[in-house]
């Protein structure tokens, strides 16, 4: 009797077991339904849901994949830059017309202004801090680093392909290849790659032209037109240039003038191109950005800018964006990429001055810039990876949701011409093209036309000598030389803004080689030597 009471206790208690089993899975996957570890059918319908239609639209395109929808979640992007005018107009439309009805989703974008951006971005993405699902993240702001850290999640190719049904079979295939981390992908790539490397030098020619006829076509002849103006403006209150210690001058302009590109993204290898896209030969033309001849020369020129007054002498404790400062008057000129001009289109119709564009390296070629320039990656911390892939899906799967989330709306901040180009609307300047929507940015964005001819000297400028370098695609893992880089980036940290803005004037030669030595001490021998032992990898894959 007793041990048949004892077996039916047994059954019961392993029944109970059993049942408690499941339900801990059903909370699991609930919770990865909400994110969770953000494992792979996080989302997906269950029983009473099989077609993953509850929650969505008739003609959501989402019907019938399987997604369990049925909860709305709001989703938190976090972009670069200042907020645009008319942002909140936009994004009423894309929820309330797109993510809301199609995905149960309400996407909440937030802004990290540059002069937050250093102290801020890797707060957000710490597990204590605020909701954080998509981050902004590029080869240049701290794409690298982050990986590092663990801040982003890990996108397998069968997440991607699950969970981005629409964008992922029409995205780029290299660009996969470009946003690779020793194999692995942790962001999500833009989709249409311009000349945003390629800089132009925009000048208020109200100003410039009192001073008599420049023909600006070459570094010296910029530089002279910039010492002209600060000789002659400064007493007016206006500076020639907004120079900023992170680099305006140096990241692109300086090296487009001397003939060199990145080697790999988002790293300070470097190498002279010679105008063609073979491979570089190690041993002749690859070298460490911060111990070079040129650089000495550049931070020597900036030293003489500096002694000039071209920019302010407290630039480098100045958060203020150096685009606004144009904009708004307070400096003569604008060193960038194909937003330039649409820079010196704004402070025109703000009445503050006219402007030109200028091509300051005619010799350089143009090489559209790498998918890893701008990305947006799912935070490791996000409680919601399914359904904030899902939010990029939309945002980059369907050519009219991506044209109003990078262009606003249509027939008010653009205007499509019967050929296909598009132009400014009435209201451009309350949101601009691609003002914010960088990592964004789809395969058909429409290209600009403007009949101001100075708005179109970008694309004429770059796409006549247009090139794509071989060296373009390779890729650096930095695992073996992790400790030693950190410490080298360190280095290079406290002597790099200083000499950007030329603050040590006289002493530049002495500073720079005493950090050049700094840097060899600390191993930037060893580094570069792991450099090569995969680049030279790199070259026998592509013989």
């Amino acid at each position: 009797m007793k041990k048949s009471l004892w077996k039916k206790l047994a059954a019961l208690t392993l029944a109970l077991i059993m049942v408690m089993s499941l339900a801990a899975c059903g909370d699991s996957d609930k919770q990865s339904g909400n994110g969770g570890n953000g494992s792979s059918g996080g989302i997906d319908a269950g029983e009473d849901n099989p077609g993953g239609n509850n929650g969505i639209s008739e003609d959501s395109p989402y019907r019938d994949k399987g997604f369990d929808l049925s909860q709305h979640e709001t989703v938190v992007m976090y972009a670069i830059g200042e907020k645009p005018t008319d942002m909140d107009k936009v994004m009423e439309i894309v929820n309330t017309q797109y993510m809301e009805p199609w995905i149960n989703t309400t996407l909440d974008v937030k802004f990290l202004s540059w002069g937050e951006m250093g102290d801020k971005y890797s707060l957000l993405l710490t597990p204590e801090g605020d909701q954080v699902d998509l981050m902004y993240t590029s080869s240049w702001c701290n794409y690298s680093s982050e990986v590092a850290n663990g801040g982003f999640k890990e996108l397998t190719p069968e997440f991607l392909q699950k969970y981005m049904p629409y964008s992922y079979p029409i995205q780029a295939p290299i660009s996969w290849e470009q946003v690779s981390v020793a194999g692995k992908i942790y962001t999500i790539p833009k989709n249409n790659a311009t000349f945003n490397n390629y800089n132009v030098f925009v000048v208020r020619t109200d100003l410039l032209d009192k001073y008599g006829d420049f023909e600006i076509n070459s570094w010296d002849s910029m530089k002279q037109a910039l010492i002209t103006l600060a000789e002659n403006e400064r007493a007016n209150g206006i500076y020639a240039n907004g120079q900023r210690g992170t680099a305006e001058f140096a990241d692109h302009l300086w090296w487009q003038n001397v003939g060199a590109e990145s080697l790999a993204s988002g790293y300070a290898f470097m190498y002279y191109t010679h105008g063609n896209e073979d491979l570089p030969d190690w041993d002749k033309d690859v070298f460490y950005k911060f111990i070079c001849d040129d650089t000495l020369q550049l931070y020597k020129e900036m030293a003489e800018m500096a002694k000039a007054g071209v920019w302010s002498p407290d630039r480098i404790n100045d958060t203020t964006d150096a685009v606004d400062n144009f904009k708004s008057g307070k400096v003569a000129s604008l060193i960038w990429n194909a937003s330039a001009p649409t820079a010196g289109q704004d402070m025109e119709n703000a009445g503050v001055g006219t402007y030109d564009v200028f091509d300051v390296t005619p010799d350089a070629k143009a090489q559209r810039g790498s998918y890893a320039d701008d990305t947006v990656a799912i935070t490791a911390k996000s409680k919601l990876p399914e359904r904030a892939a899902l939010v990029m899906d939309v945002l980059k799967g369907f050519d009219e949701v991506n044209n109003l989330v990078v262009g606003g709306i249509e027939g008010t901040h653009y205007i499509m011409t019967e050929d296909g180009f598009r132009q400014d609307g009435p209201d451009a300047a309350n949101y601009n093209w691609g003002v914010w929507a960088w990592g964004i940015t789809g395969k058909n964005s429409p290209a600009s036309y403007n009949p101001d001819p100075r708005q179109n000297k970008f694309a004429e400028i770059c796409e006549p000598k247009e090139y794509a370098p071989i060296a373009s695609t390779f890729t650096f893992d930095k695992t073996n030389v992790e400790a030693e880089l950190a410490v080298i980036d360190g280095i290079v940290g406290e002597y790099e803004q200083s000499f950007n803005l030329g603050l040590f004037g006289d002493d530049t030669e002495m500073k720079y080689n005493e950090m050049v030595q700094r840097l060899k001490d600390a191993g930037i021998d060893a580094i570069m030597e792991e450099c090569r032992s995969q680049y030279e990898a790199f070259c026998e894959s592509h013989k």
